[in-house]
């Protein structure tokens, strides 16, 4: 091994490699499944950019939603980044395409480990959804809620910070139509709520 890239990217990569099994092992059989947070200094425009005022530097940088730099973010990234590097040499490319294919990939890499994780976080709040705190809320119609109970509508209504849509009847006399504004006076079952036109 002549090439002194090849080399720093097997010495990247390798050790990655290993601890990225060893996290994904220990992820199926439920350790570790809070990602610790690198710190890392936002206070480079990166909020700006992405339309957040201030980020908590002691967190993850957190970009529309993605927790970024993670620690098992930062492990996708120096595994698959070195090994992308590593195979475009392996296949000819300089090393100047080669360094670019590492970061790329590697960056894709830090992307869908983001991705998943915002994923599997909004699976997890979407069971713990408290839906009596939709009590006295007012949201609209998504589609039709019949007049006095004669069947279900559905509604969006925002519930612990997050957009919803439920299940709606009303006792109201007339039905409730596609974007009307309604409030929501109390729950009629697990996901269904009862609903009346808000009065403006």
């Amino acid at each position: 091994m002549n090439d002194p890239l090849q080399a720093v990217l097997y010495i990247v990569a390798v050790p990655s490699t290993v601890i990225l099994v060893i996290q994904t092992v220990l992820l199926l059989f439920g350790i570790g499944g809070d990602d610790a947070d690198v710190d890392f200094d936002a206070d480079n425009g990166i909020d700006g950019v992405f339309g957040h005022d201030t980020v908590d530097h002691t967190d993850a940088v957190d970009v529309s939603g993605l927790r970024l730099f993670t620690v098992r973010g930062l492990v996708a990234f120096f595994a698959v980044g070195g090994w992308s590097g590593i195979a475009a040499l392996q296949l000819g490319a300089s090393r100047l395409v080669s360094g670019i294919a590492a970061l790329l990939m590697g960056f894709a890499a830090l992307i869908l480990v983001a991705l998943f994780f915002k994923f599997a976080m909004n699976l997890q709040q979407s069971g713990t959804l408290d839906f009596s705190s939709a009590v006295g809320k007012t949201g609209e119609v998504y589609m039709t809620v019949p007049a006095k109970g004669e069947g279900k509508g559905k509604v969006n209504v925002v519930v612990q910070e997050r957009l919803v849509e439920l299940e709606a009847v009303t006792e109201s006399d007339r039905a409730l139509l596609f974007g009307e504004a309604i409030r929501v006076t109390r729950l009629a079952g697990n996901n269904t709520v009862v609903v009346e036109p808000e009065i403006k």
